[in-house]
């Protein structure tokens, strides 16, 4: 895995925190920590965007630290297990922004968002927030400089290599770019509350 991992961290005695290399797959490296040899020992196997999250007994993540830097990782598994279409009224305050920061049209804009087949790659933040990737390199802009103190429910947002659907009510920094129309990915009172789990697709699909 030479080139693969910048630094693997301590987290109290059962816990372990991969940093990976830019541009590297953390569910790579997540599906080789879940056959090491091992796994029995290990409660929890967590990629986020730029990392992976092991617990587990103190020498299985021992293990797993000392033989991760120098590993062969499996190259990237087809994860996905349905499509998900989500209607978007693309009507968000920043949509301009970002089409200007860009140099795009807002047209340009949303063709490139409704045109990219997202994976999902992760949750975080808040209760069934999902993290889309990978937005296209055209449209890729950063959070905002001033995050707002509260951004509605359903908001569609991007920033950087990520689009998502804010999930709450909450304070964000994300660029808003639309409206979801459609039924909310994440609901309490379904089961399981989340109608996608990691490694399904989500389309956009532009509403009126």
């Amino acid at each position: 895995m030479s080139g693969t991992v910048e630094t693997v961290r301590k987290v109290g005695e059962r816990g372990l925190l991969i940093e990976l290399a830019a541009g590297i797959d953390s569910h790579r490296v997540a599906a080789w920590v879940r056959r090491h040899e091992v796994r029995a020992q290990l409660t929890e196997v967590v990629p986020a965007a730029r990392t992976v999250f092991v617990l587990g007994d103190p020498d299985a993540v021992r293990q797993v630290a000392e033989g991760v830097e120098s590993a062969t990782i499996p190259e990237a598994e087809s994860r996905a297990s349905k499509t998900v279409i989500v209607p978007v009224r693309y009507d968000g305050p920043d949509l301009s922004d970002v089409a200007e920061l860009t140099g795009l049209s807002e047209r340009e804009v949303i063709e490139a968002h409704t045109g990219t087949e997202f994976t999902v790659s992760f949750f975080g933040f808040a209760p069934g927030q999902a993290f889309f990737a990978p937005l296209p390199d055209r449209v890729r802009v950063p959070r905002r400089t001033s995050p707002r103190t509260r951004v509605p429910s359903g908001s569609v947002a991007i920033a950087n290599e990520f689009t998502i659907i804010y999930p709450l009510d909450s304070p964000g920094g994300w660029n808003l770019i639309g409206t979801r129309m459609g039924p909310s990915l994440w609901d309490v009172r379904a089961e399981p509350p989340n109608a996608v789990a990691v490694g399904d697709r989500v389309v956009f699909e532009q509403v009126r």
